[in-house]
């Protein structure tokens, strides 16, 4: 598997503490010995395919969020973001959707505003 065990083990660790879990309950739910939770979730260890496949299925993640790391996954901010957004119903995800696409695209707007006077000069 193409991933590193630092994205795992921030994934890892963000959705335990999601869940509200303890690395003792965690590694009793997926049938691993405590020190070896506590390596995944220190960067110390890649998961057995099993391991990784169990997390997965369990809190419910897409296996793209580790395989395809997110640039901002270590930001506080979207730490946060991430959490509030699980709480949100359908109908607010689609306005939180707009907007964010809505402040892309003006931010690569004035990207290429501000390359075309760059240029101009």
């Amino acid at each position: 598997m193409a991933y590193q065990a630092k994205q795992f083990g921030i994934v890892l660790k963000n959705a335990r503490m999601d869940k509200h879990l303890t690395q003792a309950e965690l590694a009793e739910i997926l049938d691993i010995s405590l020190s070896y939770l506590k390596d995944l979730e220190r960067f110390r260890n890649n998961p057995s395919y099993e391991i990784f496949e169990k997390v997965i299925r369990y809190f419910n993640l897409s296996a793209d969020t580790v395989i395809y790391p997110n640039k901002n996954l270590n930001s506080d901010t979207y730490q946060q973001i991430d959490r509030l957004l699980t709480r949100c119903d359908e109908s607010q995800l689609r306005v939180i959707l707009a907007t964010v696409e809505a402040l892309l695209a003006e931010s690569e707007r004035n990207s290429e505003t501000e390359a075309a006077s760059v240029s101009d000069k």
